[in-house]
């Protein structure tokens, strides 16, 4: 036995010989290594704690992973909104850039508008004053003007100038327009051509005198002309030279009226009735002035009767008809004489204007005046005749110094639109008979 302990003893230690242990040393070196054992032993985790250790380090892992994943998340985010912060801050720059451009234009505009402003006030200023010198010229030009006509006669031509002039129409040019202008229409003028409102003046006489200088009787001579808005131009009713001047006294002041050469028309557009009248002086420096005046008349508007202006008051006597042709009288002797020692008169009205009886004709003892084809030299020959009326043609025979009529005759006339009378309308005086004919014509639409 313990020969046995000691070959093991060599054998641990080798060839070497150790002196043995003693026991309580052995006992101890075994109780310790046996403990580290346990220890050990206790130290290694059991297959349960493994499995647990290894969840543990996944579901860490996986952990790490999810607030990666939730950090990458936040971070995105972020980024997104910082980038949709950029664009609307962008947007808004672009905005408000916007708004300032506006508000810079709009800057512009108003001060645009201050300064035309100023210059509308400019203008209103120097237009009122410029009405304000017309009126003060105007008042002084009244000082002298006994009436508006008066005024109007006075800047009558340059006004006219400037509305006709332009398109090649001269002042002093006489209507071009002819009498029986559509008394033969062809087709096309049919179509065009109507009746028409018309101005029918009768009669014109100096009521008064208003310059203590002027003495009846006086040599009148001058110009009386409508202006109408057929053409504009001069048809004349009154023209005396200073050398055929016409005598008037205070019982018989009316003058001898030659005209209208065609019927007178009325439209809304303004027409004018002209007046200029002198008496004749000793010398041309001593002739006068007896009447300026410029009278409007349109369809609607009822012309006065008497004009009084600074040196006399003249009165006109006219008629508007509102459906009128024209008619051009002709008178024919067809036989007989006039009544020696007789004056004579014709005359010619509508049927329903009894008063007012346009005189064709007035002349004394001289005999009627006739030519060589026999036509009566009338004085006027153009009326205007209701279209719905009749039309009267008269020739009266007075003794040289009476105004009782000793002979008369009369033949009444029913109105066309176009064509002339047929023979039969016949006047007897005396031994003298006349055949009375009328040419009808319409007017042109559209003036």
């Amino acid at each position: 036995m313990g020969g046995g302990v000691k070959a093991k003893e060599e054998y641990r230690f080798g060839s070497s010989k150790v002196s043995p242990a003693p026991a309580e040393e052995v006992a101890a070196a075994a109780a310790a290594k046996g403990k580290k054992s346990r220890a050990k032993k206790a130290a290694a985790p059991a297959p349960a704690a493994a499995a647990a250790k290894g969840k543990k380090s996944r579901a860490k892992k996986a952990a790490s992973r999810i607030d990666l994943d939730k950090a990458e998340a936040v971070v995105y985010k972020a980024d997104m909104k910082a980038r949709e912060s950029a664009r609307v801050a962008k947007a808004k720059a672009e905005e408000a850039e916007e708004a300032a451009r506006i508000a810079k234009a709009k800057a512009e505009e108003a001060e645009e508008a201050a300064r035309a402003a100023k210059a509308d006030a400019e203008a209103a200023a120097k237009a009122i004053e410029a009405a304000d010198e017309a009126m003060l010229l105007y008042e002084k030009e009244m000082e002298w003007a006994q009436c508006e006509e008066e005024l109007d006669a006075s800047m009558f031509r340059g006004r006219w100038n400037q509305q006709h002039a332009r398109h090649g129409a001269t002042f002093l040019e006489i209507t071009s327009i002819p009498p029986m202008r559509y008394t033969y229409p062809t087709p096309e003028e049919k179509v065009y051509i109507k009746t028409a409102e018309t101005l029918q003046i009768v009669s014109l006489k100096i009521v008064s005198i208003n310059d203590d200088s002027l003495r009846w009787p006086l040599q009148v001579f001058g110009m009386v002309a409508v202006r109408d808005i057929l053409d504009h131009k001069r048809n004349i009713i009154f023209q005396r030279q200073r050398n055929n001047c016409q005598i008037i006294n205070k019982n018989d002041p009316y003058l001898a009226l030659t005209g209208p050469s065609r019927a007178v028309a009325v439209s809304m557009e303004p027409s004018h009735i002209e007046v200029s009248l002198k008496v004749k002086g000793t010398t041309k420096s001593d002739d006068k002035d007896l009447s300026e005046l410029v009278l409007n008349f349109r369809s609607g508007c009822v012309l006065s009767d008497v004009y009084p202006s600074r040196i006399s008051t003249i009165e006109f006597k006219y008629g508007h008809i509102m459906c009128a042709v024209e008619a051009t009288i002709r008178i024919k002797v067809t036989g007989g004489s006039w009544p020696d020692g007789f004056r004579g008169m014709f005359t010619a009205y509508n049927t329903g204007a009894d008063d007012l009886k346009v005189k064709l004709l007035d002349f004394g003892d001289g005999g009627l005046p006739v030519g060589a084809d026999g036509m009566v030299k009338l004085s006027r020959s153009v009326v205007s005749v209701d279209l719905e009326e009749m039309l009267k043609v008269s020739a009266m025979a007075y003794p040289i110094n009476d105004d009782e009529v000793a002979d008369s005759s009369e033949v009444a006339l029913k109105p066309e639109m176009a064509g002339i009378t047929p023979p039969g309308f016949v006047l007897t005086v005396g031994s003298c008979s006349m055949e009375v004919s009328v040419a009808w014509s319409l007017f042109r639409r559209g003036f």
